[in-house]
């Protein structure tokens, strides 16, 4: 198939394009200053031009861009996009209603919750990534990438982020409130008290502190960026510290090497090492493959998913303890053939205790990293179960031979 890849920064950029290759697809790039516009005539106008005297099979992109949808469904063309980002407020979209995109997302939820609004044309899918079969190892890695426990990760605690400003002009009243609600979400996974709670009058009340207001180019939920801009990320901002912080509580009586990789580079954690950025392609897979325990904890406004974060864990080797989320148990694949039931790779769900583990508690938490340390053995069996799941079923090459036609 001739294939055109919208031309951006995103993950994964370089293996997909080798991958479609590599199965034979004829892959041609186009970039445009205005991709990413709610709504762009140039962009259109300019596609569409590009497209002249071209045979064209689809339009591929990471993530979904309304201005992309536009031009492919003016011109009849399949628009598939994969979105890993989460929020994404361009889902509501109204160019996601055109029957000639094809959108697949990483959350289970969030399909359940566009499909009950009429759009068929969004698939779940986990997320595939690059498998790294031949990572280097041993003295050949720099000390700063090798850790006990290691998370890679933003903690959103930057200077007067959405909540903070709510907060300055917010009534003792609403800001109590809003904190026994964010406590009570903090004690689950797997199910959503959020959305629920946010009534018109809870709304209102928020927006008097700090309006924002819904896209107009879109349909947007009235509550989307209250929600998940203040309250679901200031929610994961105080998990990540927490957990954080519990293990490193712990560390003072042991001698335990605990790594955080983060935009933050002035984020203070008794116990635990700040150790900066980690360069994406470089760097942060290193991290992942020697690191005893890799942590996930699951940025809020992902209500069921496994985040990007886990599969690239287990690609490379990783032994992933997570939160608990619901998607790690779908089976949403095909078995693989040659295997009986009774095999772990006869499932595509992810199996705790055999391909990764999780913890639902700070005391949980503590718990499993201690025996994870403590039993070697069975930590990398675990990690390599993992690592071959996701080879499975997970990798490039399996996801887009599932998703483009035949």
């Amino acid at each position: 198939m001739n294939i055109i890849f919208i031309d951006w920064k995103c993950f994964n950029h370089d293996d997909t394009i080798q991958t479609l290759q590599a199965l034979g697809h004829q892959v041609t790039l186009y970039a445009h200053e205005e991709y990413n516009f709610p709504v762009s005539k140039s962009f259109v106008e300019d596609f569409t031009d590009f497209l002249f005297g071209k045979k064209v099979d689809l339009v591929f992109s990471y993530n979904f861009f309304p201005p992309v949808a536009e031009a492919c469904h003016r011109n009849h063309l399949p628009y598939i996009s994969v979105v890993y980002d989460s929020p994404y407020v361009y889902l509501y979209s109204y160019a996601m209603m055109y029957e000639t995109n094809r959108v697949y997302l990483f959350d289970s939820a969030w399909v359940k919750e566009l499909n009950q609004g009429g759009l068929s044309q969004v698939t779940y899918a986990a997320l595939p990534t690059s498998i790294h079969r031949s990572l280097p190892s041993g003295d050949t890695i720099p000390e700063r990438l090798r850790a006990d426990i290691s998370f890679v990760g933003a903690l959103y605690n930057e200077a007067h982020n959405f909540y903070e400003r709510m907060e300055e002009k917010a009534s003792d009243e609403l800001k109590g409130y809003l904190e026994g609600i964010l406590s009570a979400q903090s004690l689950i996974y797997g199910a959503d008290i959020l959305k629920p709670l946010m009534t018109p009058d809870l709304l209102a009340k928020m927006h008097r502190a700090l309006p924002l207001e819904p896209d107009s180019t879109s349909a947007e939920p009235a509550d989307y960026r209250h929600l998940n801009d203040v309250l679901r990320r200031k929610l994961t901002s105080m998990e990540r510290f927490r957990y954080l912080k519990t293990l490193g509580e712990h560390n003072r009586d042991n001698d335990r090497s605990i790594k955080l990789f983060t935009l933050e580079p002035d984020a203070e954690i008794p116990g635990i090492s700040n150790m900066g950025i980690a360069e994406y392609t470089n760097e942060i897979p290193l991290v992942f493959a020697n690191s005893r325990i890799n942590l996930n904890i699951t940025l809020r406004s992902i209500t069921t998913g496994i985040p990007l974060r886990c599969m690239d864990i287990m690609s490379c080797g990783g032994f992933l303890l997570s939160n608990y989320q619901q998607d790690f148990s779908l089976d949403s694949i095909a078995p693989a053939p040659g295997f009986t039931e009774d095999h772990p790779l006869s499932t595509s769900a992810f199996l705790p205790g055999v391909d990764y583990d999780y913890f639902d508690s700070p005391a949980s938490l503590l718990e499993k990293t201690e025996y994870y340390l403590s039993h070697e053995k069975e930590r990398q069996e675990i990690a390599q179960n993992g690592k071959q799941k996701v080879e499975t079923y997970y990798s490039l090459t399996a996801f887009l031979q599932r998703i483009l036609p035949s």
